[in-house]
């Protein structure tokens, strides 16, 4: 599946940072505290300083915007959604937060909400070139998690179908392996094996295990026949 490819929005946050009319001063000041701090790499201090703005003045969406930005540089995603959440309830046409927000979105793998967001921003800036590009991707991995989804449903219709029959299980082994589920993929090639299914020469160099032909549980599967 497509992966989305990763967005700084800094230049947008740092436009946001000097729209200060309807901050207060000292909610301004904590921000260029907080700026400068994220710039040296000290994050978590830039976060307390984003916190320390945002008391001073609630209603300051910049604030948030800064605070998801600076959560999503720490890798604490579920924080920096609902900063971008906040920020957009204060400021709903906020194009860099519902950018953000969509990119956080899609990595959780939470297609239609990521395509809304996109959606959103773009009716505040239509041309933007980000924005798209990340609206597509969004919808290509949408239709790529579905057809997934689709091919390991058939696949688990089929063994239920014949549960008994080595071939089914192995195909779902198959197909969990080729979408990366090794602990899935391991369990019914287990399955298949102890129903019957004799070719493990084939397993071996069976391209759809490449990836885990290393691994210890999948080695000593072949070794119990």
């Amino acid at each position: 599946m497509r992966k989305l490819i990763g967005i700084v929005a800094l230049p947008g946050l740092l436009l946001c940072a000097s729209l200060v009319s309807a901050a207060s001063q000292e909610a301004a000041e904590r921000i260029g505290i907080g700026k400068k701090l994220l710039e040296q790499g000290n994050v978590e201090a830039a976060i307390g300083e984003f916190h320390k703005a945002a008391a001073i003045d609630p209603k300051y969406g910049a604030a948030q915007l800064h605070l998801g930005h600076a959560y999503e540089r720490a890798n604490r995603s579920d924080e920096a959604v609902d900063a971008y959440r906040k920020s957009i309830e204060l400021e709903p046409r906020n194009f860099y937060a519902r950018n953000n927000l969509g990119v956080l979105y899609d990595r959780k793998g939470m297609y239609d909400e990521a395509i809304a967001e996109f959606q959103s921003a773009l009716k505040n800036d239509p041309n933007n070139a980000m924005a798209l590009k990340n609206l597509e991707i969004a919808k290509k991995n949408k239709a790529a998690t579905q057809e997934r989804e689709a091919v390991i449903a058939r696949a688990e219709k089929d063994v239920a179908a014949q549960p008994g029959d080595p071939t089914r299980s192995y195909q779902l082994a198959r197909v969990y392996a080729t979408y990366g589920n090794k602990e899935a993929a391991i369990e019914w090639l287990g399955k298949a094996i102890e129903k019957g299914y004799k070719d493990l020469a084939y397993v071996k160099t069976d391209p759809a295990f490449a990836a885990m032909r290393e691994e210890r549980d999948f080695q000593l599967l072949l070794l119990k026949k």
